[in-house]
């Protein structure tokens, strides 16, 4: 993920509320075809991850700060995650500026459910420094109000028997630290070859049966069958990351079948957030999402009819 870094000079609060301004109207050139509140199923509700608008942060036309009531009044998304490489490095343990945008989130009427963290490493030599790097994530969590922390997990080899007992015994103090301060990992795909696969991380949450310890789908980073991957991590499922790259004439995602997915979600009995990822590059930022938004609730709206 791209690092933040702060712009050479900051734009002030009014520029930035004019700039938002003309960029939601500039990019608002296909208008949302929103789900009717009686047709969007009430178990599930569509997310907004910050990483979707990292070309914003890096070129300082929006803040962090700014971040939660941007989402409201742009998107109409009220539930936001966050990511640590997004915010300020230098503010990461400040606990005073962790505090002002939980108040910036609560007075914009949004919810922060998640803060993105990094890797553990569940290889024997590596994993005791790999916890105690990842235990102020957890404390960060706590601060800013939301329920989970993601974390990637780096597994040696490509055995999966081994490599499932090496992540258990990774994953147990780090959870056991995480429920002493009422917060749940949650693992996404990524970081080594094993745990890119979805049948590999659900026999992982499966042995360690932790209930601060749950699974988070990400489309875009499971491989081989990135539908047999969902479906099996879907029993285990505490939140989805809806990766979106680029988009067809249709409005489709040509990476992925999304009614599919959504429809096997549905099925499933997972209830709770399907989040935005905008990872594509050929549209803008907003433009990204406001794509993805509308696919999402497309593929919604196929589920009631």
């Amino acid at each position: 993920m791209t690092k933040y870094r702060k712009a050479a000079k900051k734009p002030t609060r009014r520029l930035f509320l004019t700039t938002a301004g003309q960029l939601a109207v500039g990019y608002s050139l296909i208008p949302l075809h929103g789900v009717a509140a009686s047709a969007m199923p009430s178990r599930f509700t569509i997310g907004l991850s910050q990483y979707s608008l990292r070309a914003l942060f890096k070129n300082g036309t929006l803040d962090p700060l700014d971040f939660p009531a941007f989402a409201v009044n742009t998107f109409g998304i009220e539930t936001i995650d966050l990511s640590e490489s997004q915010l300020p490095k230098d503010k990461l343990d400040d606990f005073t500026y962790l505090e002002m945008l939980r108040n910036r989130a609560s007075n914009a009427g949004t919810n922060l459910y998640l803060l993105m963290a990094e890797v553990l490493d569940a290889t024997e030599t590596n994993r005791r420094e790999s916890i105690e790097e990842l235990l102020p994530s957890i404390k960060r969590t706590q601060a800013l109000g939301c329920q989970f922390t993601r974390v990637f997990l780096k597994v040696p080899g490509e055995d999966p028997a081994a490599g499932t007992t090496l992540a258990v015994e990774a994953l147990k103090p780090l959870a056991d630290a995480a429920a002493k301060s009422k917060v749940t990992l949650v693992i996404e795909p990524g970081a080594s070859p094993l745990s890119e696969k979805g049948a590999f991380l659900a026999e992982v949450a499966k042995r360690l049966d932790h209930p601060a310890c749950r699974l988070m789908p990400d489309f875009g980073k499971l491989r081989n069958n990135v539908y047999e991957g969902t479906e099996a991590m879907l029993p285990w499922t505490a939140t989805i990351s809806c990766k979106m790259h680029n988009f067809d004439n249709a409005g489709n995602q040509p990476d992925f079948d999304y009614p599919r997915l959504i429809k096997m979600i549905a099925a499933s009995e997972y209830r709770g957030v399907l989040a935005i990822e905008w990872e594509g590059e050929r549209l803008t930022p907003i433009e990204g999402v406001k794509a993805s938004q509308r696919l999402i609730e497309n593929s919604l709206a196929e589920l009631a009819s």
